[in-house]
Formats: C-alpha cells, structure tokens, sequence
C-alpha cells in the first residue's frame, strides 16, 4: 500500500506584490492528482502558495446552501489581492475572518499578513482573475508592513534581474543556468516566455520603488476606487440554492473523459438563478475539498 507521505511536496510561499500577481493569466497544472499547481507571473514566478500583505479593504459574510463563507480584499501599493474563506477550512480562520469582520465594519484600519494558496478562474468573457485561499492570516502593524514590504520588494527586483538577464541569451534552460540565472526561476522565465512573450519589466520596478518609498515613510499608499457590492436582498436569495448539488448533479450528466468546463458549469448555476461568484467559490471550495478534481486549468471531473 503506497503511503500518502508523497502525495504533494509543502511549495515555499513566494513574496510577491499585488500587481505582479494579479495580471497573470498563466496556470500550469500538474499532471498527476496530487501535483502541486502554479500561477506563472509575468516575471516568472511560479507561484503556489504566497505571502501577502496590505490594508484591509473589504470584509463581507455571506451564507449559502454549502455553508457560510467569507470574501474580502486587501490592498497594498501596487494593486489588490482578492480572497475568500469557506467553512472548510480550520475553524481558527474562520474565527479570524468574523474578528476581520467586526474590525471592518466598525472601520478600523486593519494591516494584515496573509500565507495563501494561489488560485486561477476564468469569467464568462475569458478574462482571468486570480484569487487567495488564506491558510494563514496574522494582523501586522506598520513596522512589520514596511519589513513585509521590502522582503516582497526585494524578491521583484531579483525576478526583475533574471529576467532582464534572459532577454540576451538562448531561451532554453542549459543557457540559462550557464549564465547564473537561479534555478528557482529558470522554468518560470521559460514558460513566461512562451505564454506573454517579452515584456516591459520597467513598470514593475516603478512598483518595487513606490513599495519602497510607502515602506520608508515617505510616501502615503493611496485607496484605490471602491468596488460595489451586492445587495442584502440578493444575497438572501443565493442563499436558498443548493449550489453543490446543482454542480454535481450537471457533471454527472455532462460527465466526458475530458471533465466538464468551468464555465458551463458556472452557467448552469446562473440558469438555475444562481450567482456567479458564490458558484465560483462552490467549484474552489469542492476542489479544496476533495470532491472535484481539476483535470486541467478549466476543466473539473467528480472525485469517486
């Protein structure tokens, strides 16, 4: 009987800024079950679990037919970082994600530290939004921040380095260990590469300088436009659908070797007068679960 020991290697949580990680498009999945997956940045980065950090933005608790689960935001200098918590994770996040809660609805400036597990979905007209699993939140005060901020910034600047350090050589992955690139980034670039092609690394370093800036004090971090919400009365009414069954029931029925995609799925809750986020989050949290399996970037199939 073969042990689950090596079931999946724990990834290093990558430092990272918002802005880098939110443009990324790029998913690579593994090829066995329990294979670790990646968001691929821009930079190279491939980025399994991360650590994030910024001011609380949005904290919002919605219930639905799964159960309860908690969707906010948080900012720091260059863009958003977008997360939600569901009733299967640990019961001491949960009880952080209601404390979170209180502190922003009584708007109480929050800075937070969060360890996460990287996330991909894609919306109905292709675009592609990334997401934070939270396996670990610590409230952090701006000491701590700026400190955060120049570990994530100084990361950037080495992606930054390699990457630039790329752009003259072959792009195979013996030329690029032969001219000193770190190992930890070469199949990265690579695949960066192939997926976006060649980019302006300048605006990334504009965003390591204003990081750098906020940290030292002598630059304010701005709030960045506000994001509208959904109403009580809707919110109410997502909560009377079984979500979950609706999911299962669609696959069982549209069950192919090549799994069923998400966005049919997502549709299908909206036929069933479902919400589009919480049938996102239903897929995330199924997944996380163990009840679905995501075959490739898109495509689910039941866990039997």
């Amino acid at each position: 009987m073969q042990s689950n020991f090596n079931r999946a290697k724990r990834q290093p949580a990558i430092r990272i800024l918002a802005q880098e990680y939110s443009e990324s498009t790029l998913k690579q999945q593994g090829t066995g079950e329990f294979d670790p997956a990646f968001i691929i940045t821009k930079l190279g980065a491939k980025v399994n679990r991360l650590v994030a950090m910024g001011l609380l933005e949005l904290m919002e608790r919605r219930e639905s037919s799964s159960g309860l689960f908690w969707t906010g935001r948080i900012r720091d200098p260059t863009g958003l970082h977008f997360f939600s918590i569901g009733t299967f994770q640990p019961d001491e996040l949960q009880i952080q994600a209601d404390e979170l809660l209180a502190r922003f609805q009584q708007e109480e400036p929050v800075l937070i530290m969060m360890v996460a597990k990287s996330s991909m979905r894609q919306g109905d007209d292709g675009s592609i939004f990334t997401g934070l699993r939270p396996e670990e939140i610590v409230i952090i005060n701006p000491q701590q921040y700026a400190n955060l901020l120049v570990e994530a910034s100084d990361a950037t600047l080495k992606r930054i380095e390699a990457y630039r350090e790329s752009s003259k050589l072959e792009h195979e992955f013996s030329a690029y260990k032969k001219a000193g690139i770190p190992s930890n980034l070469i199949d990265g670039i690579l695949l960066s590469r192939q997926h976006y092609g060649e980019i302006d690394s300048e605006y990334h370093k504009l965003n390591v300088l204003r990081s750098l800036a906020i940290a030292e004090g002598d630059t304010p971090q701005t709030k960045l436009p506000e994001i509208d919400v959904k109403s009580e009365e809707s919110l109410e009414k997502s909560g009377e659908i079984d979500y979950k069954k609706i999911i299962i029931d669609y696959i069982q029925q549209n069950n192919s070797p090549n799994g069923t995609d998400f966005e049919s799925i997502v549709t299908h809750c909206l036929n069933n007068k479902g919400e589009r986020e919480i049938s996102e989050i239903t897929i995330e949290n199924m997944v996380d679960e163990g009840e679905l399996f995501e075959v490739k970037f898109g495509w689910y199939k039941l866990v039997t």
